[in-house]
């Protein structure tokens, strides 16, 4: 019986599995996932290259060749990237590559309509409805999820090349962003400086909210003073919804100079 086609889920996910095969004259890395996992495993070996889908192949999709041998660090990049989740881009030519540690929320169950919190979720939702009676919850809720993009950070080996953190600004500015806030921790936690983005509204509806016209306004909605000239940043945010707020932060950063933009986010929405 013949296995079934791989389908991968577009919205971002795990890497499933993935195989390392010797050849005459390279190595090919084949995976389960999806494709911008090829994306992240590039920035790290700029020398291998993508050499298209397996459309022979329904269990092992995509492949990756390597005119090298690669070192025994592949081994722990690939299982990392089974932890997180690796988003793929709808907005080209902005961010160079973008995970999130989680979904914010999951089904109950696989063919279920209804969702719960991921334990990220849950961290960004006390976050989010904080009460000054709440202070040391919020205190812990904030440096748990900074350890954990901390984390992302360090064990990957594109990312933690980074040398500025610039954080989606909030809706208005009279109130700081989630964003901002994680900024900051996550910052003093690296040693990274934060970068200040400026929004050119003083407010503005939530992404997920605008029409798909203002949703594509956001790529020219902010701007960055600092010069980035040939630097990597990595933009944070809280919540990765449509991409449409990340990728215009990241083009406000390549308008400064940066040349690589990776995008962090805590956890992704998930959408149907």
């Amino acid at each position: 019986m013949t296995a079934p086609r791989y389908r991968p889920d577009r919205r971002g996910r795990h890497l499933e599995d993935w195989r390392l095969l010797p050849s005459d004259s390279a190595r090919f890395l084949e995976y389960r996932g999806i494709p911008a996992t090829a994306d992240h495993v590039l920035g790290v070996l700029p020398r291998a290259r993508k050499v298209g889908t397996l459309k022979h192949d329904a269990e092992w999709p995509y492949r990756i060749r390597m005119d090298f041998e690669p070192d025994r660090s592949l081994n722990d990049f690939m299982d990392f990237l089974k932890e997180v989740l690796v988003i793929q881009i709808e907005q080209q030519g902005y961010v160079d590559a973008a995970i999130a540690l989680d979904f914010y929320r999951r089904p109950v169950e696989e063919e279920s309509s209804g969702t719960v919190h991921t334990e990220t979720g849950s961290l960004l939702r006390k976050i989010k409805d904080y009460a000054p009676t709440e202070q040391e919850e919020w205190n812990l809720a904030g440096q748990a999820l900074c350890d954990s993009l901390s984390d992302v950070v360090v064990r990957h080996e594109w990312f933690n090349e980074a040398t500025r953190i610039l954080a989606v600004p909030g809706h208005t500015r009279a109130k700081r962003s989630v964003s901002v806030m994680l900024g900051a921790l996550l910052s003093q936690e690296l040693g990274i400086p934060l970068t200040t983005v400026e929004p050119k509204s003083d407010d503005r509806k939530p992404a997920k909210n605008m029409t798909p016209e203002e949703r594509k306004a956001l790529l020219h909605e902010f701007r960055v003073e600092e010069d980035l000239e040939g630097r990597t940043v990595l933009v944070l945010d809280d919540i990765y919804h449509t991409g449409y707020t990340m990728a215009g932060v990241a083009n406000a950063a390549k308008r400064a100079g940066a040349t690589t933009v990776l995008g962090l986010a805590a956890a992704r929405n998930l959408r149907r």
